[in-house]
């Protein structure tokens, strides 16, 4: 990446140039953070330089990443999206990429009815010894070939509705028809909502790292995603801060 990480003795006077150094950028919600809490912003940023630098994920990869976190329905900071949206430009990202990566971020959806098959399963079972029919076969073999796995979740749904089943199929398949991004991008953009503080979705996030590892990312490449992504819980800091200036000054008249 060309960037030096930030040696571990840095004085605190360093540590916001240390993350400028790695491609940070200091926003006037965060300067305001820094300002009144100089030690809880400083320790913020150490943690921040670190996602930015860690691992060998690109930084145009780092950009789409941050941009699935930010722009899914569990999170939708519209804000964040389109700073990551120029930012990844910038890094080289053309938009057909990008159009990939608001598709796989618009997935997120689908995992409200992959999350209730579980309590669903157990309320109102499903005979999932029932032997699928020739069409349920078909769309079960194209999903495992589209989508490279296959779960028992899919084979309930399958048997409750082969229909739904096969537009969650076409639906799930679409973003990676154009093959703009790399599979192994593909899977980190995954791995961005599903580890996201508002979703925590373990069963895909386990698969997505699984994906990756065969892919060829190594576990240095996945936690850098996962500290990328842990970064906005700080916007609590930068929107509360805000708020509170706001509230403490309010505008006359």
């Amino acid at each position: 990446m060309g960037v030096v990480k930030p040696q571990s003795g840095s004085k605190a006077g360093d540590v916001a140039s240390d993350y400028l150094s790695a491609g940070g950028d200091l926003s006037e919600d965060l300067g305001r953070v820094l300002r009144q809490s100089p030690a809880f912003g400083e320790a913020h940023l150490r943690m921040a330089t670190l996602a930015l630098v860690d691992g060998e994920l690109s930084r145009k990869t780092r950009e789409f990443i941050l941009l699935a976190a930010n722009l899914n329905a569990t999170h939708l900071n519209i804000e964040a999206a389109r700073e990551h949206l120029r930012r990844a430009k910038a890094a080289g990202a053309g938009d057909e990429e990008l159009i990939e990566v608001i598709q796989c971020a618009s997935l997120v959806g689908v995992h409200a009815v992959v999350v209730g098959l579980g309590p669903l399963q157990r309320l109102a079972p499903v005979d999932l010894s029932r032997e699928l029919t020739p069409s349920e076969e078909r769309l079960k073999r194209s999903f495992e070939e589209r989508r490279g796995y296959w779960s028992s979740q899919w084979d309930q749904l399958l048997r409750l509705g082969s229909d739904y089943f096969a537009a969650v199929l076409e639906f799930s398949a679409a973003p990676a028809a154009s093959g703009a991004l790399s599979a192994l991008d593909r899977e980190y953009v995954y791995m961005a909502f599903d580890c996201s503080p508002t979703h925590m979705f373990e069963p895909g996030l386990e698969l997505h790292m699984r994906n990756a590892l065969e892919l060829g990312a190594t576990p240095a490449d996945l936690l850098a995603v996962l500290k990328l992504v842990s970064g906005i819980g700080f916007e609590a800091a930068t929107a509360g801060y805000r708020l509170l200036a706001e509230v403490n000054s309010p505008p006359a008249g």
